[in-house]
């Protein structure tokens, strides 16, 4: 049950990024700011439910490498956001945060406790 929390909360934080990249795009700030605020409480249920979720198995590195993969994104998030608000994103912060995310993602599903390819 836990892994599927952290599962949907990893969707919603992906749709809500999606949803305020889109919101600061169109200059409408105050709708932004709110939902970045939502965003940042869905933050803190992805870490305790992924710190929950990692306590379940024996740790390995692995796991860890996950744990720093996943707080790596939310800071990515954070800063290409901080960025985004005043209006100064570099070009190359977009490219290094779908990369980052992307890997996240990949590594989480494949490792233990994620998705079982084979």
């Amino acid at each position: 049950m836990l892994i599927q929390i952290h599962l949907v909360t990893i969707i919603v934080i992906i749709c809500l990024v999606i949803i305020v990249n889109h919101l600061y795009n169109a200059q409408k700030t105050k709708t932004a700011t709110i939902l970045h605020h939502t965003l940042r409480c869905f933050y803190i249920l992805a870490i305790l439910s992924g710190g929950f979720s990692l306590g379940m198995q024996p740790v390995y590195l692995g796991s860890l490498f996950k744990v720093l993969l996943g707080i790596g994104s939310i800071g990515l998030i954070e800063i290409y956001f901080m960025h985004k608000l005043k209006n100064d994103t570099p070009k190359f912060l977009s490219a290094i945060f779908v990369i980052f995310l992307s890997i996240t993602v990949i590594i989480g599903l494949l490792l233990p406790l994620g998705i079982s390819l084979f």
